[in-house]
Formats: structure tokens, C-alpha cells, sequence
């Protein structure tokens, strides 16, 4: 399963003595080091259970050394997925264990609802500052939380991201400056300003043209993805200027997060795949826009077009 993964510690146990004939009074220390290692490990024991959220444990009862180590969305036709009072399914955030069986799950009514949960779950909260996205959205929790939603929506785009964090430092030629790679609100157009592998992110934009096509509409969080490609395209493939072939790849990672929300979240049934940039332009003037296209016509290596110029 392409599903985040979060490892635990884990503490050698107490040796046993190698000497068996060692003195009495050895002996006799040894077996009060191992006692004492003993009510130790139990009070540590105890404490780990009382600090564990009361539904893994109910869940995990009939499995006590289960240990969550994965989380992801399901899709909404996942047999596992929970639903509301009228049946229909919700957005359900699922939780695994190191053997791939699922502990538990909780609905949500939207991404929103899920962050505020994120942000105050001990476990989820108290290893933010490891997970990808931590150093690109500067710690800025308001952007952290929403960015981690889409990775758990579309893994694609944690390997971006964790993609962009092994570079801390980019050098922006125009303004002779180091950078770091990050993410910033915006009031404007969403964008990735490239030298600098600065994303601009405006979480209100929902549209891409205002076009008469279903295309045109999507999730504010499927456009920070589009950016987080061209993020990646500067710091990994070193694409200083932006270029309108960088399109192309920043398109099909959208694309996938366009999935990811088709699949998984209630409200997206009428988000379609992006065919290309806009459309066909006929002496300079924009003729026409792509056409919508369903998403059986669609699949990963799919790559949209760029415009299309004509003369007449």
C-alpha cells in the first residue's frame, strides 16, 4: 500500500548474566537490576496506554502489542468507509497497523473538520515537526495541516513535497540570495514563483478560467498541488525559468489530486480530469477550451496538451 508510514521507538530489554557461577552477591545485584528494570518498564507500559486515544484502544483489544503506524482517506466506495445518518458516505480517515490491518476509522464532514481534529490528536500532533510538509509550510499550522490532508488524499504529492525538502537552500540568480523552498498564503493568483521554489497559495480560488466546462472547477487544495510541481521541477529537475512546457508535468500531478478528491471526498462527483492548459487559440484569440473529458478516458501516464495555435 502506498500509505505514509510512522515507525515507533523501541528499547532493548536487560541482558542476562553470561557467569553462572558468579558470586552470590552478584548474582543477588543482577536479579534486583532486572526487577527494578521490570517495574520500570511496567509503569512505562501503563502510561502509554493511559496516554492512547480510547478508540484504537476498543479496537485493539483482541491485539495489544498493535502499534498505528499508518494512516490514509479511503475511497468512498471502500466497503470500510463509514456514512452518515442517511446512509450516504462520509470523508473517513483511516488508521493501520504495522501488519496492514486497519484499527480504526473516523468520519469527517470536510477537509476542514479533519485538520482541526489533526491539529489536536496527541498522536498526529506530536510528530508534526518530523512529517514532510513541516519545513514548507515554515510551521505555519494553518498551512501544515491543510498541505497533510492532501498527502493523506494523494501520496503522489508527499513524495513531492519530501522531494523538495532534501534541498533546504536554493540559490535565486536574480536576487543573489539562498532560499528556502516554502509555501506562503496569497490574496492573488495562485503561482510558484521559480527561481525561488516559492509557492504563493490563495485558498479561496476554485476556479481556473471561470470556462463554461467542469474542467475549470476544482478544490482549492488541488491547485497547491499544480504549484507544489513546479516547486519540484526547480529544485529537482533545476528548472530555474518557468517554461510553458513545465505545464505538462505540473498538470498531471494536478490531475491526481483531482483524482484523489473524486475518489475520496463527498461533494467532488462533478470534478472532472484537466485535458490541458485551455484551448484552442485561432489568429491569437482564444477560440474554444478543451473539452471535458470523463474520468474513464483518463489514467496517470495521461499527459494534458498544451494550447493549441492555429491561422486561419
Amino acid at each position: 500500500m502506498n500509505r505514509h508510514k510512522m515507525t515507533w521507538a523501541t528499547y532493548p530489554t536487560a541482558s542476562r548474566p553470561q557467569d553462572v557461577d558468579a558470586v552470590p552477591q552478584e548474582a543477588h545485584r543482577r536479579a534486583s537490576d532486572r526487577t527494578q528494570t521490570l517495574l520500570v518498564l511496567t509503569v512505562l507500559c501503563v502510561c502509554v496506554l493511559v496516554a492512547l486515544p480510547r478508540q484504537t484502544l476498543a479496537q485493539t483489544a483482541g491485539k495489544p502489542d498493535a502499534v498505528a503506524l499508518s494512516y490514509e482517506f479511503l475511497d468512498l466506495d471502500d466497503p470500510r468507509a463509514m456514512t452518515d445518518a442517511d446512509g450516504a458516505p462520509t470523508l473517513t480517515f483511516a488508521c493501520f497497523d504495522q501488519d496492514d490491518q486497519l484499527l480504526w476509522t473516523r468520519p469527517f464532514e470536510s477537509i476542514d473538520a479533519w485538520c482541526w481534529y489533526a491539529r489536536n490528536d496527541p498522536n498526529l500532533a506530536a510528530r508534526k515537526t518530523e512529517q514532510a510538509g513541516w519545513a514548507m509550510s515554515r510551521s505555519d499550522e494553518e498551512i501544515f495541516w491543510p498541505l497533510q490532508a492532501l498527502m493523506y488524499l494523494c501520496p503522489a504529492v508527499r513524495d513531492t513535497v519530501a522531494a523538495i525538502e532534501t534541498r533546504p537552500l536554493v540559490f535565486d540568480r536574480f536576487a543573489r540570495a539562498w532560499t528556502a523552498p516554502h509555501i506562503e498564503f496569497t490574496a492573488g493568483e495562485n503561482l510558484c514563483h521559480q527561481p525561488s521554489a516559492t509557492v504563493y497559495w490563495n485558498p479561496t480560488i476554485t476556479r481556473a478560467y471561470g470556462a463554461p466546462v467542469a474542467w475549470d472547477t476544482f478544490p482549492p487544495l488541488v491547485g497547491l498541488a499544480h504549484e507544489l510541481l513546479h516547486a519540484w521541477q526547480r529544485v529537482v529537475e533545476y528548472k530555474q525559468i518557468y517554461g510553458p512546457t513545465l505545464q505538462i508535468g505540473a498538470m498531471k500531478g494536478e490531475n491526481l489530486a483531482r483524482y484523489a478528491f473524486y475518489r475520496k471526498v463527498p461533494g467532488n462527483e462533478s470534478l472532472r480530469p484537466r485535458p490541458g492548459n485551455r484551448g484552442v487559440y485561432l489568429n491569437g484569440v482564444l477560440a474554444a477550451y478543451f473539452e471535458d473529458m470523463e474520468w474513464s478516458e483518463w489514467w496517470p501516464g495521461f499527459e494534458p496538451v498544451l494550447d493549441i495555435f492555429e491561422e486561419q
